[in-house]
């Protein structure tokens, strides 16, 4: 009896990746996932040289947990409450676009892998550590009013996910 080995492999376009980032600053429209027949013939060369003869692979994209903005699914929209330093003179707006430009940059892609879980501890620490001192507090509250604060605290993705934050500065309010 032959045996196989069946392989299923995640994939994430430098080129998809950038499309999808603009596409959640409204930059453009939602782009298309590139399809498993699309993959395979890019990638196939270079990862076929590399498998056993009995080994399948199987070409997946990539899909995208969007955490926070408008197009993130309704349980994971939140609003970023901001508590500036009193102590420091500061723009509300130049606030806000440095709070989110941390965001994406928490967000980045080599910052995650597949089936990662998301824990919010860790953004309010980055976020607190990069505008440092010009907040002096922050919570991430959900939009869901059936939602309880804290419901956010931790999100696991799925194997053939990556976290991504759509975020924008209509999200963050400064109280």
């Amino acid at each position: 009896p032959s045996r196989s080995n069946i392989i299923d492999i995640y994939i994430l376009t430098r080129n998809y990746d950038v499309a999808y980032r603009n596409f959640l600053s409204g930059a453009s429209t939602k782009p298309e996932a590139p399809n498993s027949d699309d993959l395979r013939i890019n990638f196939s060369g270079t990862l076929n040289s590399i498998k056993s003869i009995s080994d399948e692979i199987i070409y997946h994209p990539v899909k995208y947990k969007v955490l926070f903005g408008q197009t993130a699914e309704p349980k994971f929209q939140a609003e970023f409450k901001i508590v500036k330093n009193p102590n420091k003179l500061i723009n509300d707006n130049e606030l806000k676009v440095r709070i989110i430009n941390a965001i994406n940059l928490f967000f980045d892609v080599n910052n995650w892998d597949f089936g990662d879980r998301f824990y919010i501890g860790e953004l309010i620490t980055y976020i607190t550590t990069s505008v440092a001192p010009d907040i002096s507090n922050m919570v991430i509250i959900p939009r869901q009013s059936s939602q309880t604060f804290g419901s956010l605290f931790e999100v696991q993705s799925a194997n053939n996910e990556i976290f991504v934050s759509g975020a924008s500065v209509d999200d963050v309010e400064i109280v």
